[in-house]
């Protein structure tokens, strides 16, 4: 009986873990370019044409400074340290801001989740 109780509490603890994970909705692709000790440089992937062709004329920002808090998963949702975001270097991310206008959450993002989030994106844009 302990043998079966024990089976199903190790069930219930593995069934988040294959459920895969929720991006928020407020979640920013683009890809990271660098890593530096005051910040990244994030390029965004959604900017539109209008946005591409302002960016000739005024330099747009795309260096974030992190916030104190900041958490970073991988693609498998388990923590890195931020010492590790070097290895994301080139890769597509997903990032929240916080209030002030820093990154607090970065998202190292899947083929799959890419996949879903242009599907998201389509289906919200008509």
């Amino acid at each position: 009986m302990k043998k079966l109780i024990a089976t199903l509490c190790l069930l219930c603890l593995a069934l988040p873990a294959l459920a895969g994970r929720l991006l928020p909705d407020g979640l920013v692709v683009g890809r990271l370019a660098g890593v530096d000790d005051s910040g990244i440089e994030f390029v965004r992937s959604d900017r539109t044409l209008l946005q591409r062709l302002s960016a000739l004329i005024a330099i747009e920002p795309q260096h974030f400074a992190l916030a104190t808090g900041l958490r970073v998963f991988d693609e498998h949702n388990r923590f890195l340290l931020s010492g590790q975001l070097n290895a994301l270097k080139g890769r597509t991310i997903g990032v929240t801001f916080d209030q002030q206008g820093n990154i607090n959450r970065i998202w190292a993002l899947g083929d799959d989740e890419i996949e879903a989030l242009k599907q998201r994106q389509a289906q919200i844009q008509p």
